[in-house]
């Protein structure tokens, strides 16, 4: 139970560092989405965010730093809740809400792409 109380700090960090750097970079946005995916020796991320009818996804050199320090929390939080693989999706919206959902058996879930005719939004959501 200890680790799922020092959980709840790092998402709202990881969603306070969200909605900074989309209020910083990405005028008028709507809703963004994080994905963090780890595998037992590797980790990676990326996102999208929807501004009026338009799905964009992030560009990682508008924002260097963002996505080191996304991902060093995002191991960390899953690390903390005793996992070596899993995936982490985010989600906030300009009036401050947020979300994150956790998969820890499929790595492949809610992939954030425009290949193949995809929309540039989490597959599924």
């Amino acid at each position: 139970m200890e680790d799922i109380a020092q959980s709840s700090p790092l998402v709202v960090e990881l969603a306070t560092h969200l909605i900074q750097m989309m209020q910083a970079a990405y005028p008028n946005w709507d809703r963004a989405f994080f994905r963090f995916c780890m595998e037992e020796f590797s980790y990676g991320s990326n996102g999208s965010y929807i501004s009026g009818s338009s799905v964009v996804l992030f560009d990682p050199f508008k924002s260097p730093n963002f996505f080191d320090r996304m991902n060093a929390k995002s191991a960390e939080l899953l690390k903390l809740l005793g996992k070596k693989r899993g995936v982490l999706l985010l989600s906030v919206d300009s009036q401050l809400n947020y979300d994150v959902k956790f998969e820890f058996e499929d790595v492949n879930r809610w992939k954030i792409t425009k290949l193949n005719g995809a929309t540039g939004l989490p597959a599924g959501i």
